[in-house]
């Protein structure tokens, strides 16, 4: 009995690492200017902010996500000079990712029916460290359509990875999941001090401001608010 358990929990293992990767395949396809092992750090002078915001809106619109309406930028985050960091904040409604993989009795979607999840992707901050602070990003939100609104704390892509291992995903598998998540959003966003939050906003009309600050560093950065319209099915 042990061989066939151990071979159906491979089997099992390997359609959801495949289901998680194969989510958004052209996103796990983008090239990569930023990896873990060699970060490049940089700052936006006036004469590059739109190129940056450019790069940062095809970040997000490659992994599905509706940019918010205008960007914001943090003053004084590093470099020289005025030291510009532009940043651009997005959401996608569940469910999120459309799964081209089906694994039985799972359900492989991170973000579920009736929830939006707020991202924020500024573009040239230093990676995340065990010492950064990951909290200071905010997102207020409103259903116009409902009338409920709230407040959440943004999270850092290490505290994302484990929000968007669905719950169905068995323990002996969560790591594998967890795995194939982190390295996909690695490659697939290029800058450092990316947040983001699942919220329960429910369906309608969401209306929401992301604002807050980052750590680039040990150099804090305030962003100020930018507002986004989202339509949750």
């Amino acid at each position: 009995m042990t061989e066939p358990r151990r071979c159906t929990t491979l089997t099992t293992l390997a359609a959801c690492a495949a289901a998680l990767l194969l989510a958004a395949p052209t996103a796990a396809a983008a090239p990569a200017t930023v990896t873990r092992d060699a970060p490049a750090v940089r700052t936006a002078g006036p004469g590059d902010l739109l190129g940056a915001y450019r790069t940062v809106v095809d970040t997000l619109e490659t992994l599905g996500i509706q940019p918010f309406l205008y960007p914001t930028v943090a003053a004084n985050c590093g470099g020289d000079g005025l030291g510009l960091v532009p940043a651009v904040a997005g959401a996608v409604p569940g469910p999120w990712p459309a799964n081209s993989v089906q694994v039985p009795g799972l359900d492989l979607t991170a973000v579920k029916s009736g929830q939006t999840m707020f991202t924020f992707l500024p573009y040239g901050l230093s990676p995340d460290t065990a010492a950064t602070a990951t909290s200071g990003m905010q997102v207020a939100w409103l259903n116009i359509s409902t009338g409920r609104g709230g407040m959440a704390s943004m999270g850092s892509i290490a505290d994302v990875v484990r929000a968007l291992v669905p719950p169905e995903v068995p323990v002996e598998l969560r790591p594998i999941a967890e795995t194939a998540i982190r390295d996909f959003l690695f490659a697939a966003i290029p800058v450092g001090g990316v947040r983001a939050v699942p919220v329960d906003t429910g369906r309608g009309t969401v209306l929401a401001a992301v604002f807050g600050t980052t750590d680039n560093a040990g150099r804090s950065c305030f962003f100020f608010p930018t507002i986004g319209i989202t339509e949750v099915p």
